[in-house]
């Protein structure tokens, strides 16, 4: 009978002899023949040798006397064993393993580890993002009294000036122009400010007459403020004894009438006051008699840059309109109607104004 062995022979991965014989007796001298060895073969064999008549007692069990077998030198476990990364990189420099474990895990991060207790703070502000500086453009709304004083003022660093045009002076028949300029102190915001106001009443007969005013003044939350003010407190020039002095109080607040519109809520500002000199009735300037009178206003922002006024001047109603042409720029025209009802000595007077306002300390609103 003819048959065909195979054997396997190891030798560090050296390759594969195939022997072949006509029968099993020769197989050992072919075995013999063969030049490679395995080393340290001896885990192969029993730890001890069962003869063939020998019994075995079924509590003696043969123990195979397992040695740790070596390929070219080196020792393999049956078990496996667990190596760190940098031994499993040192036995495999060439896989494709090394380029994921190269690459930091999640668990290595250090956001993923908890931080120790004395480096939390640490850690906190190593994390922590500087807010975003926002860039606020500035828009300015337009005038919402005309002929009387609002409550809102000046503080530190704001500055105006003024030219009016009007076709006729107060009981003085003829066209004529003036100009106003003022400054601010303190802060309304945190505690008080402070406008004051200079007027050169004609243009015509510059220096003729002039006067200074003065307003203190509080903001308040909700958009309301109130002051106290002095108009026309220092005068000088010819025409100084027609003007009257005129202490007074006022206060100012804004409702939005559409406060879920952020482009435009249709502001509307109401201004009541009571005062002397120039805010008394017109019976009691005419017969030279004291006390106070009542002056208010309302002015609605129809758009943006526009609104509508109306103000008692506690003798007469003045209707205007003012306007901002750019509303990043603060330069404002007005266009007045005043003394509309005619209820004293002075007639209808039409009159245009532009004003400019600025911070020269650099604020942008």
């Amino acid at each position: 009978m003819r048959c065909f062995a195979v054997t396997f022979v190891l030798a560090g991965f050296g390759g594969v002899k195939i022997a072949a014989a006509n029968d099993s007796s020769k197989i050992a001298s072919k075995v013999a023949a063969i030049a490679l060895e395995v080393p340290n073969a001896s885990w192969l064999k029993p730890a001890q040798e069962v003869k063939p008549n020998q019994k075995v007692k079924p509590e003696q069990k043969v123990k195979p006397a397992v040695a740790a077998p070596t390929v070219q030198g080196a020792a393999i476990d049956r078990e496996p064993k667990i190596i760190s990364r940098a031994e499993f990189l040192q036995q495999k420099p060439e896989t494709s393993a090394e380029k994921l474990l190269n690459s930091p895990s999640v668990a290595d991060s250090p956001i993923a580890q908890a931080p120790e207790t004395g480096n939390s703070q640490d850690l906190r502000r190593q994390l922590l993002i500087e807010p975003l500086e926002e860039l606020r453009i500035p828009a300015y709304s337009p005038g919402s009294t005309v002929g009387v004083p609002s409550a809102f003022g000046a503080n530190f660093g704001d500055a105006f000036v003024g030219l009016f045009f009007a076709n006729r002076r107060p009981r003085i028949n003829e066209a004529d122009s003036a100009l106003s300029f003022g400054f601010g102190l303190g802060d309304s915001e945190r505690e008080l400010g402070l406008e004051v106001n200079f007027n050169i009443g004609s243009l015509r007969r510059f220096g003729a007459n002039g006067e200074v005013g003065l307003k203190l003044h509080r903001s308040l939350p909700g958009k309301a403020a109130i002051a106290l003010g002095f108009d026309s407190g220092i005068r000088w020039g010819d025409e100084a004894s027609r003007i009257d002095s005129s202490l007074y109080g006022v206060a100012s607040k804004i409702f939005d009438l559409r406060p879920g519109n952020v482009e435009d809520s249709l502001p509307l500002t109401l201004t009541l006051g009571v005062g002397g000199g120039r805010f008394r009735s017109y019976d009691n300037t005419v017969n030279g008699r004291g006390g106070v009178g009542v002056f208010a206003s309302a002015g609605l922002r129809v758009v943006p840059q526009a609104s509508v006024i109306g103000s008692w001047t506690g003798q007469d109603l003045n209707l205007g309109v003012s306007y901002v042409p750019i509303k990043t720029t603060p330069l404002f025209l007005t266009f007045v109607v005043g003394n509309v009802l005619n209820r004293n000595d002075n007639n209808t007077v039409f009159s245009f104004s532009v004003g400019y306002g600025f911070n020269y300390l650099g604020y942008r609103y």
